[in-house]
């Protein structure tokens, strides 16, 4: 991070020497704009960097190594400090070729759904990825889902490596968050364009990786397993750049499901990583003035993507992510002013 206020150092890498003309509108398209709406003046000062001479705390080479994937992560921008992730790669939509992601050491107003905006710990998995999708408009609420699945089987996938093929309590809760021993882990952020006649997706993910608090990390669930099984030794943490390619190998296998065949074949891996199977549930809604409770019990997903309950009397009940906030363990679904 540069030493001037509002000033941000970004460091671009690439997977081989051949990508790095893929990488080149970062500087040649003008002046990054950083964080628009929440911090105005901030400049992006961006560097070409060698794999084994990085300037932030995130590891290239590490990452790289553990990178299968075709396209995603090819690209990756990291920085010491920035405003936003999200924001960088959102509002810079011209610079940033598929498959780019950024990750940040720190970031100072990470963008959460609607006005949120945190100040992430140490300890944190923070970054962002684009991805450009030929995909239809009503696929598109499937894609938070798929990003969730993909976080679910990377982070199991590490736990199997160090817990002799056990895995750990971590879960989805619809529609974005991931929990662990219902403690939040993390959540995800999806933000679209319609660009080129591609919607140009960027996703947004947060995961507590090392930092026990305020809630539980991913370290912790592995710790505690392990001591449960009663393995000899001890767990090892997982890396951040070893994670981070599982997440983005996992992401770009489920992603070509989803745009071959949709995401009929990713639901039963989905429902079975997630929280609400059968969960029973208070809708309250607003009704003239009155608020009315309906309780209802939910069943999956609809072919649009969205929370399929029904009521006592068998009614079916359609739940937009939306227009509707759940509260997992008040068992209550509010409908959303």
């Amino acid at each position: 991070m540069s030493a001037e206020p509002g000033t941000y150092s970004l460091d671009v890498y690439t997977r081989t020497t051949d990508i790095l003309e893929q990488a080149k509108p970062i500087t040649e398209k003008g002046p990054l704009v950083t964080a628009k709406g929440i911090e105005t003046g901030c400049e992006v000062l961006v560097n070409f960097a060698e794999h084994d001479r990085p300037s932030t705390l995130f590891k290239p080479d590490t990452f790289f190594q553990h990178l299968t994937t075709r396209s995603q992560g090819s690209v990756l921008a990291t920085a010491s400090a920035l405003p936003s992730t999200q924001t960088l790669l959102q509002d810079n939509p011209g610079h940033f070729p598929h498959g780019t992601v950024c990750v940040a050491d720190r970031q100072i107003k990470g963008k959460g759904r609607g006005q949120n905006t945190w100040e992430s710990p140490e300890g944190c998995l923070m970054f962002s990825t684009s991805v450009h999708l030929s995909i239809q408009g009503q696929s598109l609420p499937f894609v938070q889902y798929v990003v969730s699945l993909a976080i679910v089987q990377a982070v199991q996938e590490e736990a199997k490596k160090r817990l002799k093929d056990n895995v750990v309590d971590v879960r989805i809760k619809w529609p974005n968050d991931i929990y662990g021993q219902k403690l939040k882990l993390g959540g995800i952020l999806c933000q679209s364009a319609y660009r080129n006649q591609q919607f140009h997706v960027v996703i947004g993910i947060g995961l507590n990786l090392s930092n026990r608090q305020p809630t539980t990390c991913i370290d912790a669930l592995i710790e505690q397993k392990h001591r449960e099984l009663n393995l000899e030794g001890s767990a090892q943490p997982v890396k951040r750049e070893v994670l981070l390619a599982g997440i983005l190998n996992r992401l770009e296998e489920l992603l070509d499901v989803l745009l071959s065949s949709g995401f009929e074949p990713l639901q039963k891996p989905y429902l079975d990583a997630w929280l609400h199977t059968s969960q029973k549930v208070i809708l309250e809604e607003n009704q003239g003035g009155n608020m009315q409770q309906v309780p209802l019990t939910i069943q999956g997903l609809t072919s649009n993507g969205y929370l399929k309950a029904h009521d006592e009397l068998g009614e079916q009940y359609e739940l937009h992510p939306d227009g509707n906030s759940l509260d997992f363990f008040k068992g209550l679904m509010r409908k959303k002013a």
